[in-house]
């Protein structure tokens, strides 16, 4: 039995590799852990901090802030360990969502740093980097509550940047949770719907 191999014009061959896109793109979701692990914790060190200011007040009042790295890096490491075992196939969204929040990631230690050094708050700027991670993560998953979300975080941030810095820990507070836990919770459920249909 012979095989014929059919050749494919540049159109055919365009088509077919959109249509592959578009196949990756709707297939690959996000379970919301990572938006709900470090919204939980921003908005506890978010708390923690404004507590310790101004009703303990106390000079080593950015503790929680210190803290929030040492519970949230090893969790988020073991959970992506744990899930990369599972998974058999890394689409070309992953990485790109990979990428962005390496990207992120990055980008805020060296505002914070920055920030510090120059003796000014960093949540200003925290809360528009975010808002950019937000915004390009709630179009790569076609998820509107995440767009929704990273606009509050820029709100927020222009607000921040009116604001006293104790006050300036109730908005970023605010924020995340609008901004991550909601959109967290919500990816977290229509993960759930997608899995067990």
């Amino acid at each position: 039995m012979q095989t014929e191999e059919k050749n494919l014009s540049h159109t055919e061959s365009l088509a077919i590799i959109r249509n592959m896109i578009t196949v990756a793109k709707n297939n690959f979701t996000d379970n919301g852990f990572h938006f709900l692990l470090w919204g939980v914790l921003v908005i506890l060190a978010s708390l923690g901090q404004y507590f310790l200011a101004v009703v303990i007040q106390t000079e080593h009042n950015d503790l929680p802030w210190l803290a929030m790295p040492i519970v949230g890096a090893p969790i988020a490491f073991i959970y992506e360990w744990r899930k990369g075992k599972h998974e058999k196939v890394k689409t070309h969204f992953d990485r790109i969502f990979t990428y962005l929040w390496m990207a992120v990631g990055i980008t805020l230690f060296l505002v914070i740093f920055l920030s510090v050094k120059n003796q000014m708050s960093p949540i200003p700027f925290i809360l528009t980097i975010v808002g950019l991670g937000a915004f390009v993560s709630g179009n790569i998953l076609n998820f509107k509550s995440l767009i929704f979300g990273a606009i509050v975080f820029w709100v927020a941030a222009i607000l921040a940047g009116f604001a006293a810095p104790l006050n300036q820990l109730l908005i970023n507070a605010v924020a995340t949770f609008i901004g991550y836990i909601i959109p967290g919770i919500l990816l977290w459920r229509s993960y759930k719907t997608q899995v067990n249909v």
